[in-house]
């Protein structure tokens, strides 16, 4: 049986840490499953990138990074249905996310990662679902000194083209103009 790691993430956009969240999963899996969330969101600050820039810089940065095992990664859009700070249909939302990877992999069963706060993700399911999932968090803040979507849109926003360098795949350094006239 082929085990399967899912990486639910917005990549907005895509750095060093996701690629290392994804490397540690191919070396606990047989494949990685990438959800890039929020892909009916674009045009904010939090969201600036549409989904076809995302995909775009995400599919060049895996394959840079992984070569031969990109073959063992595939990316699918899952659109939000709910404001972010909507804490009321969290279980919903864990509903729906459940149904999208497992009408995805075809397993009820399986290991998730999560690089952000692991209560947030915990509080998305039911206890019964909480049986099916394996859960594997990884603190954000030992790895690559915090590093987040957030900073590099604003080293991006700030024209700090040497952070961009440092923390993120070259497919994103590659399009700073672009990304910066977002």
């Amino acid at each position: 049986m082929i085990k399967t790691g899912i990486f639910l993430a917005r990549m907005q956009p895509v750095h060093k840490a996701h690629l290392y969240m994804v490397k540690q999963i191919l070396k606990e899996n047989d494949q990685v499953i990438i959800f890039l969330g929020s892909a009916n969101k674009s045009n904010s600050l939090r969201n600036p990138y549409n989904i076809k820039t995302r995909m775009n810089l995400l599919a060049k940065a895996l394959q840079e990074e992984f070569g031969e095992d990109y073959n063992k990664i595939k990316v699918y859009e899952l659109p939000d249905w709910s404001y972010e700070t909507d804490y009321e249909g969290q279980i919903e939302w864990g509903n729906y996310l459940y149904y999208n990877i497992v009408s995805r992999i075809g397993k009820k069963n399986f290991s998730i990662y999560y690089s952000d706060e692991p209560e947030i993700m915990l509080n998305w399911f039911s206890n019964e679902l909480k049986e099916r999932i394996n859960f594997k968090f990884s603190e954000r803040a030992n790895t690559f000194d915090g590093l987040s979507a957030t900073k590099v849109r604003n080293a991006i926003a700030h024209g700090d083209k040497n952070y961009i360098k440092k923390y993120c795949p070259s497919s994103v350094y590659e399009n700073l103009e672009e990304l910066s006239s977002i």
